[in-house]
């Protein structure tokens, strides 16, 4: 991406590459005045150049508005880690998006929460159980984020990202309330799985009952065994081996089922070191089944290559950007 004396090399060949190698350079901080002439001159060869940098432009800035797992959250009990900034631009790229380094791994202990003020996350890697002071306990997958609003009248808990697993202990007085994205479930003693993607949610009963109201739809009662996703527009139909599936990260192993891409990327970046993007947005819809060893998350991109029409692009350490062939 560089040449031998650290500047990026003659955009000769793709127009992507070379813009890649101008991004780095210009925003590692280390670009002197040079470098910005040289790099005002490439734009103004061809339209596709610019193009091609404003899109890598566009990327980066929604990189930045998004939460990166890899950071540790100081809000977290026990951790022992000091609060740490956002990462800037110039610190990604010099340290990599997040830092290998940060990632916690493996699962974390038990947290008791009696009254959890604002949300509480896992890192890239990490899962945590949580013991909640009704008696009732949650299971936080890698890259998840929950909040806890418990009161006299009733016993709620807010999904913000990622996955968990729920057991609710029983309070004939007080349900117990799982909302997330524009829907939420609700159960008295029940055991279920939540799962936030980027389109939708899905809730997988493992044990007893549970009813789940999302947009205008009357609600739908569940059973165990029973797996649904849903949306804005309400409950969609039962997902077969939904259960298998949505719980399988708890033995080790991510397991796809036609699903969009975008939503494959999601759950690999709670577990892959590197932050993973896709840089063409048609991307997203294509679909992948299989499953994947949590353990090996590069092993899945490895696996979405063979069998995709893309390609991975590792501009610098703790970026990986999937693109179209």
């Amino acid at each position: 991406m560089t040449g031998r004396d650290g500047r990026p090399p003659e955009p000769s060949g793709d127009p992507r590459e070379a813009a890649l190698a101008w991004f780095v350079r210009l925003e590692s901080g280390d670009a002197d005045a040079a470098d910005r002439a040289a790099f005002a001159d490439w734009l103004a060869r061809d339209p596709a150049h610019r193009q091609e940098f404003d899109r890598l432009s566009g990327v980066w800035s929604d990189l930045g508005r998004l939460p990166d797992p890899r950071l540790p959250d100081p809000r977290l009990p026990n951790q022992g880690r000091a609060v740490r900034p956002q990462p800037t631009r110039r610190r990604l790229l010099a340290f990599g998006v997040g830092g290998a380094a940060a990632c916690a791994a493996g699962i974390g202990g038990t947290v008791v929460l009696t009254g959890w003020p604002g949300e509480i996350r896992t890192g890239t890697g990490e899962r945590r159980s949580l013991a909640l002071a009704d008696g009732s306990s949650v299971e936080l997958d890698a890259g998840s984020a929950l909040a806890v609003e418990f009161s006299a009248a009733e016993r709620r808990v807010r999904l913000i990202d990622g996955r968990a697993r729920f057991v609710a202990a029983a309070d004939p007085g007080r349900p117990f309330a799982v909302a997330c994205a524009d829907g939420s479930v609700t159960m008295m003693d029940a055991t279920i799985t939540v799962h936030r993607r980027p389109d939708d949610v899905v809730v997988a009963v493992e044990k007893g009952t549970a009813t789940l109201a999302a947009g205008n739809r009357p609600p739908v009662h569940l059973a165990a065994g029973h797996c649904r996703s849903y949306g804005p527009d309400g409950p969609g139909p039962l997902l077969r081996d939904g259960v298998a599936a949505e719980t399988a990260w708890r033995q080790g192993r991510l397991v796809f089922q036609a699903q969009p891409l975008d939503a494959v990327v999601a759950d690999l970046n709670r577990y892959h070191p590197a932050r993973i993007l896709l840089w063409d947005r048609p991307l997203a819809a294509l679909k992948v089944d299989g499953s994947v060893d949590i353990a090996r998350p590069d092993a899945a991109l490895n696996a979405i290559v063979r069998t995709l029409p893309v390609r991975t692009m590792r501009p610098f350490p703790g970026l990986v950007i999937i693109r179209s062939v």
